[in-house]
């Protein structure tokens, strides 16, 4: 078992006054909180941040900001920027961004930003909002005037930066928790799929070799941008040191149509030749990205998250679960080696719900690995909660037999997290939030999402202007 990080142990050098703060700051943690998981964690990143408290900032980001689905983007608006910056969609997300700065600023909220916070939160949620920014307040102070060191691995402010300052390609794609080498691997396979050996050989015969070319990414819809990163490690990997690759819009921005998204300018054979394999990447990643948010949006307000599964193209996962963080999701397992779901197939084969749980947890005591359980009813449902389960997975569940697991799990002295999945639509979205699950599983975000419709748009050729 891991050690206590270290502002625990700091606290334990006055174990009386740790016993005191720990019911309140296991409520602040807990469900029991009115707001959700990723407001919460705007809340607080946001503080402990404006306090430079980098060590409990680094705590929370490195814990918490993939989960509740921040970009890079949101994660240094929080850290260094402002509620008005563009990645910031949601006026409710600007509002707890705003919040945060004025009770630091000011100790207090103005009346016309209360106003405007009665609107989106109710009277609980308030509250939470207001207690919450003063604990990690107390807690900033305490973390800063203590000299906790900070945890092995964790951010730091000066690592977390926006894309335009990043120094190169692969510095802005490990910001966004991607390998670079992973992501170059990918991008050079692709480039020797589409020119082989001998390469563009339309370019090669019709465009002069120092005619140089400057382009514009530009989307034709309204949709989710992400992959710039990639692409712009595909540019600089292929073109070399003559390219120059400009961002106009980061990962997570919302596009309209007639956007530009980013320049290149480069010579034009090269330009040509990374063209298809650019468009590809940008235009399914940011379909991706899309289709994320679209049910980002319709549950927008419900505290219920929505979560990706392995339904993946090959080798491609690593990519499409950052577009689905980039659209305000959240991921689930990288795959079979990270986290444990026991589903239909093991439970069958184990010879039941207890029995499948009981060989888990021989195999990983103490918690060791996340385990999740898939259950298709309510007599499923009672067994895995008799047997301790933690994560459930409602699959294909009737919302009114979701509304009775919930009420049942509730009911537990312990904390049971319960998710829906089943391939319910769009639609009924908001209905199966109502019944007071933690998240959605949505494969479709991933396995069916269209393509958005993106072009590349030729800036004359600056020889023949």
């Amino acid at each position: 078992m891991s050690p206590p990080i270290a502002l625990f142990r700091t606290f334990a050098k006055n174990l009386s006054m740790t016993k005191a703060m720990h019911g309140w700051g296991s409520y602040e943690l807990s469900r029991e909180l009115s707001i959700s998981m990723r407001d919460r964690e705007i809340l607080i990143d946001r503080t402990c941040a404006r306090c430079g408290c980098e060590y409990e900032w680094g705590v929370h980001i490195n814990f918490f900001a993939q989960r509740v689905g921040f970009s890079s983007e949101q994660v240094t608006s929080l850290t260094h920027g402002s509620p008005s910056d563009p990645c910031w969609s949601s006026p409710r997300d600007r509002l707890l961004v705003r919040a945060a700065d004025a009770l630091h600023d000011d100790s207090t909220i103005s009346e016309p930003l209360w106003e405007l916070l009665s609107v989106e939160f109710n009277e609980a949620e308030l509250l939470d909002i207001l207690l919450l920014c003063g604990w990690y307040h107390a807690i900033s102070f305490a973390a800063n005037a203590a000299g906790v060191p900070l945890e092995p691995n964790a951010p730091t402010f000066d690592s977390v930066r926006a894309l335009d300052n990043a120094g190169s390609a692969r510095e802005a794609l490990q910001l966004a928790n991607l390998d670079p080498d992973e992501v170059l691997r990918l991008v050079r396979a692709a480039m020797t799929e589409d020119l082989s050996e001998a390469g563009d050989l339309t370019s090669l015969a019709v465009v002069p070799a120092d005619v140089d070319l400057e382009v514009s990414f530009t989307s034709r819809e309204v949709g989710v941008a992400c992959g710039l990163r990639v692409v712009a490690l595909l540019c600089e990997d292929s073109i070399g040191p003559s390219v120059r690759f400009r961002a106009l819009v980061a990962d997570g921005d919302r596009i309209a149509p007639g956007q530009h998204l980013a320049t290149l300018s480069a010579p034009a054979r090269a330009v040509l030749a990374v063209e298809r394999t650019a468009l590809n990447l940008l235009s399914h990643l940011s379909g991706i990205a899309t289709a994320t948010r679209t049910w980002v949006d319709a549950l927008e307000g419900t505290g219920v998250s929505v979560r990706d599964t392995r339904k993946t193209t090959p080798l491609l996962r690593d990519l499409e679960k950052y577009a689905v963080r980039c659209g305000g999701g959240a991921n689930y397992r990288r795959g079979l080696f990270d986290e444990i779901l026991v589903k239909d197939n093991h439970v069958a084969v184990a010879g039941g719900i207890g029995r499948a749980l009981d060989r888990v947890a021989a195999a990983h005591p103490r918690g060791a690995v996340p385990v999740q359980i898939e259950v298709d009813s309510l007599d499923q449902f009672d067994e895995a909660l008799a047997h301790g389960a933690g994560q459930i997975l409602l699959d294909n569940f009737a919302v009114n037999d979701m509304r009775v697991a919930v009420e049942r799990a509730r009911r537990c002295s312990r904390d049971v997290r319960l998710e829906a999945s089943g391939g319910f639509v769009l639609g009924e979205a908001r209905q199966v939030a109502r019944t007071g699950v933690d998240s959605v599983s949505v494969g479709a975000i991933t396995h069916s999402a269209p393509a958005i419709d993106i072009g590349l748009d030729v800036v004359m050729p600056a020889d023949l202007q």
